[in-house]
């Protein structure tokens, strides 16, 4: 990191709770666990250090970057220019009841909770509606970002309201119309640049506690079965077409799985996941999407689009 690049870090961590880190490999915070450093790691503790750290890189022209659990990114080796803004487990914040009664809950999350404790607080108080999130990795504003789910459903279904904060407009809301959710997206104005996730809204129904855990479960070890969970991957790289066979089918009948690239490999399991089988690089993996895409495309005629994020440098000393 440059001089310049050190002291930008030290005003910044002048005026935060949080902390500032020089040079922090992406690999640890990422489920690839690939990705090279990130110039500026901000981990903040409260809503004002987002609100400083956002406002800092702006006025300072520096790139900015929002991650969560990073369950649905892959960093290049290069690493990430700029400030990276990690919304993990250094935050404070806790669930707040808005509004209960005998049939449904209103409540609102910080964006860092995870999805797992979201569900399993939901499974403890007799909250139904979050049973479709069952496995799935990654915190409550990657959720919103990506629109995450299952075929048993997805958050855009259960969130009523976002609160955002952007440099132009400070704190505020959008309403789960204004949101725009999608399959595996949002209104693509929604969150734009400068813009980050505070917490989400939800608006849940009250079930028995059985019902819940039931369902849970179910979901659980179906994932299980299909899912090969026991190697870092990033779930489902690419987006089901609007029609026709889902990606994971394509990759299968183009006779994909097991292909490898370095460390990276196709699921057997489930053709839509690529592994970091071996001790991959970020390339070894990006060459292997790339393959997969290229030739699914050539044999069946239909252009994946991926699901998941890449993101930084191919290598230290090029440009994004």
């Amino acid at each position: 990191m440059s001089s310049l690049s050190t002291d930008l870090g030290r005003r910044l961590a002048a005026r935060i709770d949080g902390r500032v880190k020089e040079n922090e490999l992406l690999a640890s915070h990422v489920y690839y666990r690939v990705g090279g450093p990130a110039d500026l790691f901000v981990e903040p503790s409260n809503e004002e250090d987002i609100r400083i750290a956002i406002e800092f890189a702006r006025a300072e022209g520096l790139p900015l970057t929002v991650i969560g659990a990073g369950t649905n990114l892959l960093v290049r080796d290069g690493g990430l220019e700029g400030l990276c803004l990690y919304l993990g487990a250094g935050l404070r914040g806790e669930i707040e009841i808005l509004q209960e009664n005998d049939d449904f809950v209103r409540v609102r999350v910080p964006s860092h909770w995870a999805k797992s404790r979201l569900l399993d607080e939901s499974l403890r108080r007799g909250w139904g509606g979050l049973e479709f999130s069952a496995g799935i990795p990654g915190t409550v504003g990657g959720a919103v970002y990506m629109n995450a789910g299952t075929k048993w459903g997805s958050y855009g279904e259960v969130i009523e309201s976002v609160r955002l904060f952007s440099s132009d407009l400070g704190f505020y809301e959008k309403s789960n119309a204004e949101m725009g959710f999608r399959y595996r997206g949002h209104g693509e104005s929604v969150l734009r640049p400068w813009t980050v996730v505070v917490s989400a809204d939800f608006k849940l129904p009250k079930r028995l506690t059985t019902q819940i855990a039931a369902l849970a479960d179910e979901i659980l070890t179906y994932r299980g079965s299909k899912q090969p969970l026991e190697l870092p991957n990033c779930g489902s790289v690419f987006k089901n077409p609007p029609s026709g066979p889902g990606a994971g089918r394509l990759v299968e009948a183009c006779g994909l799985k097991g292909l490898c690239v370095g460390g990276a490999q196709v699921s057997l399991k489930h053709a839509n996941f690529i592994l970091n089988a071996r001790h991959a690089t970020a390339t070894d993996l990006e060459t292997l999407i790339e393959k997969v895409a290229a030739a699914v495309k050539e044999q069946k005629g239909v252009e994946l689009e991926r699901e998941v994020i890449i993101l930084g440098r191919r290598q230290r000393s090029d440009s994004p």
